[in-house]
This record gives C-alpha cells, structure tokens and sequence, in this order.
C-alpha cells in the first residue's frame, strides 16, 4: 500500500515511516486499512440485502478516509432502501467524479 508522507508529501510504499524524512507511518497505514474494511464489510451487507448496515459501513469509511468507494457504496445503500434525496448527496460528494457535463449532453445542475 502506498502512502503519501503528510510532512514532505514523498510518496513511500510498506514503510512504517517516511524514506526521507522519518516521519511514522504506521497510524495513516492502520486508518487506510480500517477504511478498506469497512468498505468490504458493506460490499458484503449490501450483496446480503442489508442496507442499512452496508449503509453504516460506507460512513465509517468515509469517515475514516474520504474515498469514491465509500461514496459509492453508500450511493448504492441509499438507493436500495429508496432514500433518492441522500443518494445524490452521496454521489455529489464523491472525490473526482466528474461534474463536467459531456458534449451534446444537458445539464441537469447549475
């Protein structure tokens, strides 16, 4: 797993500190694999119908680290339990989506 030293920004890979400047590591590497498996037990409560659980899952991820997954994952909890309003929120907040409207395609915010 790669991780980008919060101090000089190296970018460091199965380090519990940072190669340049010795920063530790290992709390940012224990929140990156906590955010993981969150988002794995929600895949798993979502594929088994359990919504709200897989919902709960998806938070604590996104609280943990903010991710397209986990926004996601609780985009699609939403959905299932028909909270239409809560899933956009969640699919606006997704890091890096695209909010650039595609050639010939309308524009449904402003």
């Amino acid at each position: 797993m790669e991780i980008k030293c919060p101090s000089c920004k190296k970018v460091n890979s199965d380090s519990p500190e940072c190669i340049r400047c010795g920063c530790e590591l290992n709390i940012l590497i224990a929140i990156l694999q906590a955010a993981e498996s969150e988002i794995s037990m929600g895949k798993a409560k979502l594929l088994g119908g359990e919504f709200q659980d897989a919902l709960e899952h998806a938070t604590q991820s996104w609280n943990l680290k903010k991710t397209s997954n986990a926004a996601k994952l609780a985009f699609l909890a939403n959905i299932s339990t028909g909270k239409y309003e809560e899933a956009l929120k969640w699919y606006l907040m997704a890091p890096g989506r695209n909010l650039e409207p595609r050639k010939n395609e309308v524009k449904l915010f402003a």
